[in-house]
């Protein structure tokens, strides 16, 4: 999709201008804001520059092919299908498509992959090697609703998703995933931040980056940082774009291109078009992990990306001494050609012979194509053309931009009181707003607890009263419940028990006349009016809108406990020095906060209240391994139903500092 986000008038203007600088030896990345005027004087007096652009931004989803991979002399032939059923199979009709059912991975060879995209919500379904989060005003932003869009955990899914028996199974779930968070909640860009992102992916040494955007818009800066990730042995596969033309920076030599095919094998309407094109993967109504912890379906060139890194870095595992070129060259070679070069590049991504012809091109591979005809490969029969079948899907029905429970029959019910209704793209984005909320609006766990899942107010560390987090999540989501009929968030009475001290934080920070909320400064005074159109980020404003915003608050507090209120096995306060809010210091906690996440998702699909039973759920479900305790969990139960806490007290106790 094509940006231009910054349009001047004037060439005083101040734009924003992004720069590689040489320093010490070591490219650095550097933003800059210049008239046209100080841009050009800057330019010309700053030796150390490598590169200089304006800053454009990319959103999410030309080229000429390099010559060696030209003499690749594949002629289109009719395609021959076979057509097999969505809904016979354990594995999605996409896997099944490009082969990729089994891929035969080598648990000891770990390929390491950067996804350089949203973020990457925590699912214990995929494993995240390391993260980084190039949005710096966002830094705190927990890893549970890191994903504002959705985006970067539907692209890992596909890549790395572990067969546990659930659908969305990815392609390679042995990879090393590196999570570089760049895009924002609109799924945009500036370059600057995507080009700190590749250095940063470079220095982690990775073997394939994948990039799941583009822009119309050719960019200096952007282009120096794919060379020197290129020059440093990375396969960069990118989407090619979905507005009919090649963008960038899939145009540039050094990336593979990919298109996107539907369920019958067909080009899908709007995938890229040209000569830069290299391979065609699914990209239609794709099955996919979703935010918090539910399964998302979604189309695009962005979804294709994901199926050629799963199969390139399962071809990778088998050899990791293996080159970049090497494998971009077996992935050209063994795909299925059977349309125009301009749609579907050297073909669909097929796994299957890949390995077949990886295996006869690694007896003339020494480490280099240096040396190697391809025409002759061909000519003398070590490659085969790839002639296969392609399987193609005639009943793949799923609703693009849905969002669903973990479980694959809520994909096929109706709304009902078992299932509720299935949650949209844009409403899990609000849900997502919202949990983001309490930290831009609301700061301090210890000054307000109630908002951040903390036990206790204890400004200055000085105590004044305990926060009951059962009863401030559960307040909030009857006002949300509440608000979605119609009601005014301020005057929502609640229905369990709740401190004056509790109550008053909360409501407070709802405007009067249902006309919004108010924010927080850094002493922690009511400051600013905000209208619900602001803090909905342009969505629509209406009551369901405002309740999914009020049911993410609550999902903020509910998860803010697993990092602000635990204990480690030894009765050690987890605090912010020893690792509250770091994945690895105790995991358990953020299985458990998932888990957490699964109820409140299933409240909101029903726009219903949450209870105590939700918190009894988690602990006592076959995640919690008793790794961390809560502060004053039991204590909390009690206070809001003694006769339930009593039914369960075992259950309570056991997860009870």
């Amino acid at each position: 999709m094509a940006t231009n986000a910054f349009r001047t008038e004037s060439t005083n203007d101040k734009q924003q201008y992004v720069a590689i600088i040489n320093e010490n030896g070591s490219k650095k990345v550097h933003v800059y804001s210049f008239t046209l005027e100080e841009a050009e004087e800057f330019k010309n007096k700053t030796d150390s520059i490598i590169a200089f652009a304006k800053d454009e931004w990319v959103t999410g989803s030309k080229k000429e092919l390099k010559d060696y991979y030209k003499k690749i002399n594949k002629k289109p032939r009719k395609i021959k299908t076979v057509k097999l059923s969505s809904k016979n199979s354990n594995m999605e009709w996409n896997l099944q498509m490009v082969k990729a059912q089994k891929p035969d991975t080598n648990p000891s060879n770990k390929v390491k992959v950067a996804l350089i995209d949203s973020g990457i919500d925590y699912t214990s379904d995929i494993d995240v090697h390391e993260r980084k989060n190039f949005i710096t005003d966002q830094n705190d932003i927990s890893i549970i609703y890191e994903d504002l869009c959705g985006h970067g955990t539907s692209v890992a899914g596909i890549i790395a998703a572990k067969d546990n028996g659930d659908p969305v199974t990815g392609i390679n779930p042995n990879v090393e995933l590196y999570s570089a968070r760049v895009l924002d909640d609109n799924l945009s860009a500036p370059i600057s931040r995507i080009v700190e992102a590749i250095y940063w992916a470079i220095e982690q040494n990775v073997h394939i980056i994948n990039i799941s955007f583009g822009t119309l818009n050719h960019s200096e800066v952007l282009h120096k940082a794919i060379q020197d990730a290129y020059n440093a042995g990375i396969l960069i596969i990118v989407a090619a774009g979905n507005n009919g033309i090649v963008e960038y920076p899939a145009a540039y030599d050094e990336v593979i291109a990919v298109g996107s095919v539907d369920s019958k094998g067909e080009r899908s309407q709007g995938s890229a078009i040209g000569d830069g094109l290299e391979l065609v993967a699914p990209g239609e109504l794709i099955l996919s992990r979703g935010s918090l912890g539910g399964i998302s379906v979604s189309s695009g060139t962005s979804m294709a990306v994901p199926h050629v890194v799963g199969i390139a870095s399962a071809l990778w595992e088998k050899d990791l001494n293996c080159s970049a070129e090497f494998i971009r060259l077996v992935l050209d070679i063994s795909a299925n050609q059977y349309g125009p070069m301009d749609e579907y590049g050297f073909g669909l991504v097929d796994y299957e012979n890949a390995l077949k012809q990886y295996n006869k091109l690694k007896k003339k591979y020494n480490g280099s194509l240096t040396g190697i005809d391809i025409i002759d490969l061909f000519s003398d029969n070590i490659i085969e053309e790839n002639n296969s079948e392609v399987p193609v899907f005639s009943d793949v029905d799923y609703v693009v931009g849905s969002w669903h429970g973990s479980e694959h029959k809520d994909l096929a019910e109706e709304d009902s009181a078992e299932s509720g209704t299935p949650l949209s793209e844009e409403g899990m984005k609000i849900v997502k707003l919202g949990a983001v909320a309490p930290d831009n609006y609301i700061p301090g766990m210890t000054t307000h607890p109630e908002w951040h899942g903390f036990t206790s107010c204890k400004p200055n560390n000085v105590w004044q009263y305990y926060s009951n987090y059962m009863s401030a999540y559960i307040y909030l989501t009857e006002i949300a419940s509440a608000v979605y009929n119609g009601a005014d968030p301020k005057t929502v009475t609640p229905t369990v028990y709740i401190t004056n001290n509790v109550k008053n934080n909360i409501t407070k920070l709802f405007r009067s006349n249902n006309a919004g909320i108010y924010d927080y400064d850094s002493s922690g005074n009511l400051e600013a009016n905000l209208s619900w159109s602001t803090v909905l980020n342009g969505n629509t404003v209406n009551n369901r809108n405002k309740a999914l915003f009020i049911y993410g608050m609550a999902l903020h507090t509910a998860s803010d406990m697993f990092a602000h209120s635990s204990y480690d096995s030894n009765g050690n306060y987890i605090n912010h020095d020893s690792g509250a809010d770091d994945i690895y210091e105790v995991e358990n906690r953020y299985k458990c906060a998932e888990v957490m996440a699964s109820y409140i998702i299933a409240n909101i699909k029903r726009f219903r209240s949450g209870s105590i039973s939700d918190y009894y759920n988690v602990a006592n479900s076959t995640v919690y391994d008793g790794s961390f305790t809560l502060g004053r969990f039991a204590t909390y139960a009690k206070e809001i139903d003694e006769s339930y806490y009593m039914a369960h007290k075992n259950v309570f106790d056991a997860m009870t500092y």
